[in-house]
């Protein structure tokens, strides 16, 4: 089986693949239109698709682009699930939902943030309230990303940053559980609900509240091991759902900032927590499934990269091009042992989350 057939180059080629899978198989699909284009001037959507009964009790969806860039990942699992064939065990009792690209443009400009430069996953909160503070972030956004991008910067920054962490209170978690305060720097959680939020929280109130059970896979990179894959869950489900999840998928499910968990961090403002808090009425199973790809310093570094080049660099110059090559390095895998493995770590969890949804949420719901 050649697994390269399921993994794009770009946006446009994710799109078209799966749009193109989907014409056939799907019941329905439904699309929103971005407001801007995509970084060779196309149009850009966040696409679903609908197989088996979307009136079910249940539902099992599989989503991608969260972090924009890593949707090409996501992607290609959702195509390879459809191009194999699993998507037919939707039926009367179980439909199965794939969203596609929910950071569109992030996915097209091969950056993890969106339009605004905000972090979608960081970006589910209640902006009624006072935003939360992260310290961290007052004393090193301009070291994170400084204005000039040199070599002698990078070391220069990068030393200041673990310094900083070594002599402070702060912990490296702070890095990456979020902030609101500075708009060209990573982690970045906005000031309000970004359209790809309220995108998601549509689909969310279409297809999912009047559901007796709702199961979700979010598909990310960039954190672990080389090819490898980790579960992770937050710690907002109720005992009936984390025994669930644990039912389901064992051992290799881990809480997000537990010290088995490749995040080593809360993270605030999360589409599955904000997705858990709106189904009140419903059972919901919910992960990020995150797979390794290059050491963590360059991933940072990489990401480093991208902010400063949004922030003061030149997008049309040779040093754009290997920062985004760079982010590409990060975040996506083009070697053929990367993605058979990554493909069948997440078909592996998609059939255990559909086998679970399937026989044995009964017992649960009769609770």
């Amino acid at each position: 089986m050649s697994y390269s057939n399921y993994f794009p180059n770009s946006y446009l080629e994710a799109r078209h693949n799966f749009m193109a899978c989907c014409s056939e198989g799907a019941t329905f699909i439904e699309s929103w239109q971005h407001p801007l284009r995509g970084i060779v001037g196309e149009k850009l959507y966040v696409d679903l698709a609908c197989f088996g009964d979307i009136t079910a009790d249940k539902v099992l969806v599989l989503l991608s682009g969260t972090h924009g860039i890593e949707g090409l990942c996501g992607s290609a699992i959702q195509v390879g699930s459809i191009k194999t064939g699993w998507h037919r065990q939707a039926d009367g009792d179980l439909a199965i939902l794939m969203i596609h690209g929910l950071n569109p443009w992030g996915m097209s400009h091969f950056r993890r943030v969106n339009e605004d430069g905000v972090d979608l996953n960081r970006n589910f909160l209640d902006f009624q309230q006072a935003l939360p503070i992260n310290s961290l972030y007052d004393q090193l956004a301009d070291v994170i990303v400084p204005q000039q991008w040199t070599t002698k910067t990078q070391v220069k920054t990068f030393n200041q940053i673990v310094e900083y962490l070594f002599n402070s209170e702060s912990q490296i978690e702070d890095l990456a559980r979020g902030q609101y305060q500075y708009w060209y720097a990573p982690f970045y959680g906005g000031e309000v609900p970004t359209w790809s939020n309220r995108v998601f929280d549509k689909i969310a109130n279409k297809y999912f509240l009047d559901k007796q059970v709702v199961g979700l896979l979010d598909y990310h990179t960039g954190l672990g091991q080389y090819s490898t894959g980790q579960l992770m869950t937050i710690a907002n489900h109720t005992v009936t759902q984390q025994n669930l999840a644990s039912a389901i998928w064992g051992d290799k499910l881990v809480m997000t900032g537990s010290e088995n968990s490749v995040a080593a961090y809360q993270p605030q403002g999360t589409l599955i927590t904000t997705l858990q808090n709106k189904l009140t009425t419903s059972i919901c199973i919910a992960a990020a499934y995150e797979f390794g790809t290059i050491p963590q310093t360059e991933v940072f570094n990489a990401l480093r990269a991208d902010h400063w080049l949004h922030a003061y660099g030149d997008l049309n110059s040779e040093q754009a091009s290997e920062i985004k090559q760079n982010m590409l390095n990060a975040f996506y895998g083009d070697r053929s042992d990367w993605q058979e493995s990554i493909f069948n770590l997440a078909l592996s969890a998609q059939e255990e989350l559909y086998t679970g949804l399937k026989s044995g949420v009964a017992s649960f719901c009769t609770e």
